[in-house]
């Protein structure tokens, strides 16, 4: 096996374990936008909002590196709205913002996923 063919074997199976763990971060998030809805989870105290920042931050931390700039793209979108913000009280319409740009970036990593299948 070739260097350049042992590379392109080692970015697959990165995109691989990456597309992966990224679903569990959207599956954590689903269940967190559920809490919220039912009232188990307040956005007052920032828990879903960090939670966001924080599964965003760590799934753009890859994205460009494989060369997903659209999922680099909508993270960056959703950490600029949270950072800017930081002693915001969150409203419904921004935690209904917030859903929209997830549900994005839950549809860029479904369709990148499907592609390497």
């Amino acid at each position: 096996m070739s260097k350049a063919d042992r590379y392109q074997q080692i970015i697959q199976q990165t995109r691989i374990r990456f597309l992966a763990d990224a679903s569990l971060k959207m599956q954590d998030l689903q269940h967190r936008f559920e809490d919220y809805d039912h009232g188990r989870l307040s956005a007052d105290h920032r828990t879903l909002p960090d939670a966001i920042h924080r599964h965003a931050h760590a799934i753009k931390g890859l994205a460009l590196t494989l060369s997903y700039e659209g999922i680099d793209h909508i993270c960056e979108e959703i950490l600029n709205f949270i950072l800017y913000q930081p002693d915001h009280v969150w409203t419904a319409e921004d935690i209904q913002y917030l859903r929209q740009m997830v549900t994005t970036l839950d549809g860029l990593l479904t369709e990148a996923s499907s592609t390497q299948a």
